[in-house]
């Protein structure tokens, strides 16, 4: 199924968590994801599975293309649920229940592009959905997710994005639209 997109402006880039699977920058084995928020609500990512990232020959690992649709989703509650008394937002929302639809395997060496956002907010929970995009703008997985809030001090959490005048500044390197 081909989706018709509009490109949305990049507005900042989210601070990876040093050890995860899809952005680690100290795990060899990360699909290195930068996560990006853009106007309008969504949160974005592009990557290319390597070898390493197989399921079976030349075809990526189905839990991991899963684990980069949870984590557009838990993204996205990053700036939609964010507390504004605050300045910083602090993961507190975790996953509950999540579907995924697999339509089309990924290549290793294939790019693939990923959007997440949040659809709606109903007491502790937010409903959120992902989609995995290949550049033929194929959906290639797409995804549902139940995020319930959670109660952690927020000292127990790294920096996920700083606001304001601390927040992390997008590079030359970085896209200006996803």
């Amino acid at each position: 199924m081909k989706l018709e997109r509009i490109k949305r402006k990049v507005i900042c880039k989210q601070v990876p968590t040093a050890n995860s699977i899809t952005c680690g920058t100290e795990n060899p084995s990360s699909l290195k994801c930068e996560y990006y928020e853009l106007e309008g609500g969504e949160v974005a990512t592009f990557f290319v599975p390597q070898r390493l990232h197989e399921g079976h020959f030349n075809i990526m690992h189905g839990g991991l293309s899963g684990s980069v649709l949870d984590e557009l989703m838990g993204r996205a509650t990053l700036s939609y649920c964010k507390d504004e008394n605050v300045g910083d937002w602090a993961p507190r929302y975790v996953t509950a229940e999540m579907t995924v639809k697999y339509k089309k395997p990924i290549h290793v060496g294939e790019k693939i592009y990923g959007y997440g956002k949040v659809d709606k907010k109903e007491g502790r929970c937010c409903f959120a959905s992902a989609d995995l995009i290949n550049e033929e703008q194929e959906i290639v997985a797409t995804a549902t997710g139940v995020f319930v809030e959670v109660k952690s001090p927020k000292s127990d959490f790294p920096k996920y994005k700083t606001s304001d005048k601390n927040r992390e500044e997008l590079t030359k390197n970085d896209p200006k639209v996803l």
